[in-house]
């Protein structure tokens, strides 16, 4: 950890995981997998982790090594959007999570350099006059050939078209009154490109709060998608392909980040209690895997096969003394950051789930109930 371990561990505050689909390094066919993860932390910077997977071991996946890449910090940076480029795999996207009255009153995006951890740019973003509710900021995104596309979580939610070349924003892209408006209030966009970056796919939650109303509302189980023509969105127009709804469980499935399989044939869903497996073309549920007792899903991404998804997942682990572990209440429990494996063919996860942070946070930050909690946010992937 080069003597930051501690001061790594205590800020990776995070919501979810997304690895780009496209470009992700040399695929590895076969049983075993490994590479570098650049997980997007609250503290202004990304946790650099070096990871292998072994499905057919008790558990799965294992990190091997962790150290860190800085973009600012907690208070100007604290960022959940990581997305390396699908050609170059040394340079890294990201946009902020939360405003800063140093950039214009919103938002930071630009770009790294993983080889040598140097930002290449830090753009200030001036937010939208149309945003009514800025409590939650950019989360996923998307990319084309020659354009990042941050994607915020504000009220409206929006898409920035950002031209690689030079990091100048294009446009900021709405749904309200487009044919991908869903006519109700919602909470929350997500979204990703398909491995061919001629699709985007864009989720919304279905919310029970009117459009106009600053608050976000709360969520009624149902994910909306639409798959947007991506040669329009570079232009600022919106062009639906197809759209569908899945339903969940009532407000406790949300959707967050999701994935298409490299080959396009599916799309992997985090939303929260479930695990959707989804045909991209027809955008039909496939497979709806409800997620453990005390763990929420955030992201969902496949091995460079397609045979296996990681799936991330903020879980509550148990402190002990607590009288129902089942259900604990709050000071009976620590949340931790764990990866696990879903077996695609199979339709279920297999092994047992991976800590990515309470084993160094109980090491380095004690494992009382005053310790820190410890969740996961958004993720790419170098595969070797």
């Amino acid at each position: 950890m080069k003597g930051t371990k501690k001061k790594i561990l205590s800020t990776i505050a995070v919501s979810a995981m997304l690895i780009t689909a496209v470009g992700a390094g040399n695929a590895m066919a076969g049983d075993k997998y490994e590479g570098t993860a650049y997980v997007a932390g609250m503290g202004g910077h990304f946790a650099k982790a070096v990871f292998e997977i072994d499905p057919k071991a008790d558990t799965p996946i294992i990190m091997k090594a962790l150290d860190k890449i800085d973009i600012g910090d907690g208070s100007t940076h604290p960022v959940h959007d990581a997305r390396i480029d699908y050609k170059d795999r040394d340079t890294m996207y990201w946009s902020t999570y939360k405003p800063d009255a140093d950039a214009n009153g919103g938002y930071h995006y630009g770009k790294s350099d993983l080889k040598t951890g140097e930002v290449l740019k830090d753009v200030g973003f001036k937010m939208p006059d149309q945003v009514i509710n800025p409590k939650a900021g950019f989360c996923a995104s998307a990319q084309t050939k020659d354009y990042y596309m941050p994607i915020s979580m504000n009220k409206p939610g929006y898409i920035s078209i950002i031209s690689k070349k030079d990091m100048e924003l294009k446009h900021n892209v709405f749904l309200e009154g487009t044919d991908a408006d869903i006519g109700t209030g919602y909470k929350y966009m997500h979204g990703i490109n398909s491995p061919d970056m001629k699709e985007v796919l864009i989720t919304l939650n279905e919310a029970n709060v009117a459009q106009d109303n600053k608050d976000l509302g709360v969520t009624v189980g149902k994910m909306h998608m639409m798959v947007l023509d991506a040669a329009a969105l570079e232009q600022g127009k919106v062009k639906v392909l197809r759209k569908a709804v899945a339903d969940g469980n009532k407000k406790s499935t949300v959707s967050f980040r999701q994935y298409y399989s490299p080959d396009g044939k599916y799309i992997a869903n985090a939303t929260g209690d479930i695990l959707f497996l989804v045909d991209a073309k027809t955008l039909e549920v496939v497979d709806a895997e409800t997620m453990p007792n005390l763990n929420e899903t955030h992201d969902a991404i496949f091995t460079p096969d397609g045979k296996y998804i990681i799936a991330t997942s903020r879980t509550k682990s148990v402190l002990p003394g607590c009288a129902t572990p089942e259900k604990p209440a709050d000071g009976e429990w620590r949340m931790d950051g764990q990866l696990k494996l879903y077996d695609v063919a199979a339709k279920t996860f297999v092994g047992k789930p991976t800590s990515t942070c309470l084993a160094c946070h109980d090491e380095e930050l004690g494992t009382d109930e005053d310790a820190p909690h410890a969740v996961l946010c958004g993720l790419d992937v170098n595969w070797k």
